[in-house]
């Protein structure tokens, strides 16, 4: 990807937090957005 690109995550319970916090250290100049429901966030 190139700078200025984004990545957006949709689901934040399952992979998708962790799948979005390892791409912004793989690909820092990408701009990652997590979108998320839930209104309780379990930290694992």
């Amino acid at each position: 990807m190139q700078k200025g690109d984004r990545l957006i995550v949709v689901g934040c319970s399952g992979a998708g937090g962790p799948a979005a916090m390892r791409a912004k250290k793989l690909m820092p100049e990408v701009d990652v957005t997590v979108i998320r429901k839930e209104k309780e966030f379990i930290v694992r």
